[in-house]
């Protein structure tokens, strides 16, 4: 995602977006540290600075914290999915990033079937409780 440069001393704009439905029966919550953000840039070969240099996300970005990655977050709710349907096999996947998150604060992944079970909907939040990521996906 490309976007102006921060003027100095101004922060990033964040989106404020919607909340996921309540009551999903799958959840968990995701605390990221910038030794993990660090390392899942190298495992991606990410060279941002915005993921692993918190002086630089704050001060040149003017982020609140260093960014987690999107495909971070998107395994994140894959590994909810596989962990609550263990012999399912997932035939097709669709995200939609919305918001970034931080690694100011632990965020939460949530999701529930769809379609007697053939799939499923799955959220990760941000910090505030509203959707950063949503993600459709359909099994075998």
């Amino acid at each position: 995602m490309f976007r102006d440069a921060v003027k100095p001393g101004e922060k990033s704009g964040i989106p404020k977006r919607d909340t996921p439905p309540a009551d999903l029966p799958w959840t968990r919550q995701i605390t990221t540290d910038p030794v993990s953000l660090f390392r899942y840039s190298a495992v991606t070969f990410n060279p941002h600075r915005i993921h692993y240099d918190r002086t630089y996300a704050m001060t040149v970005e003017g982020y609140p914290g260093l960014v987690v990655h999107g495909p971070y977050s998107q395994q994140c709710l894959i590994d909810l999915v596989r962990d609550n349907n263990a012999s399912r096999t997932i035939a097709s996947f669709t995200q939609r990033a919305r918001a970034p998150l931080f690694d100011t604060a632990p965020f939460n992944v949530a999701g529930r079937p769809v379609n007697g079970g053939a799939g499923a909907e799955l959220w990760a939040m941000t910090s505030g409780g509203t959707i950063a990521m949503e993600v459709q996906l359909r099994f075998t």
